[in-house]
């Protein structure tokens, strides 16, 4: 237990220390040698933990997947469309504190084909899936559109805000603005279901 608690204390420390030097060098000047240099490591233990570098950003998007079934659990005594924005604005702030990561994990993650990517959005889509089937079950959503269905739009919506707020070039802008006006217009469709 206590080998795998270091094993994933080196694998932050990997990646913050990786983002760190993307911000400074700018990505496409970072090389694993200089990663695994500035954490103090073999080139040979940085692949033990990310097969190549942009393994690096997309595991932000696993991370946000451990991160995504706390703040379902924090709210689970919630309405649950107030239970989906709330969930969705927390998600929504964690890019606010670091939009040039975003715009770097973004740009990455749409560039990169790779599986695991795919597996990330997919246990994304599965968490929203189980949590509207539980207020169906529940009687605390009525809705004839299979929950699945519901689940994509709502990560699509997730997604478009973040794409949509990482292109704008207007500052003021906000990314959680973006993501209620949208959550408002889909609560007004599943309303009339």
């Amino acid at each position: 237990m206590l080998r795998e608690e270091r094993k994933k204390e080196l694998k932050k420390q990997i990646f913050f220390k990786s983002i760190e030097l993307f911000k400074e060098y700018g990505y496409d000047n970072v090389t694993v040698e200089k990663i695994a240099s500035s954490c103090g490591i073999a080139k040979g233990t940085f692949f033990n933990y990310f097969p190549k570098k942009e393994h690096v950003l997309l595991y932000l998007g696993s991370s946000q997947n451990e991160y995504l079934q706390e703040v379902a659990q924090k709210y689970k005594d919630v309405k649950i469309k107030q239970r989906i924005l709330l969930i969705f604005k927390e998600l929504l702030t964690i890019y606010l504190e670091n939009s040039d990561l975003l715009k770097l994990t973004l740009s990455e993650t749409i560039r990169s084909a790779l599986k695991e990517e795919s597996r990330n959005i997919n246990l994304f889509n599965e968490t929203m899936t189980a949590l509207i089937e539980e207020a169906k079950t529940n009687k605390k959503i009525n809705t004839r559109f299979d929950s699945n269905t519901i689940a994509s739009v709502l990560v699509g919506i997730y997604f478009n805000s973040l794409i949509s707020w990482s292109v704008s070039q207007d500052e003021s802008v906000h990314i959680v603005s973006i993501f209620e006006k949208q959550y408002k217009w889909f609560g007004k469709v599943l309303n009339k279901t």
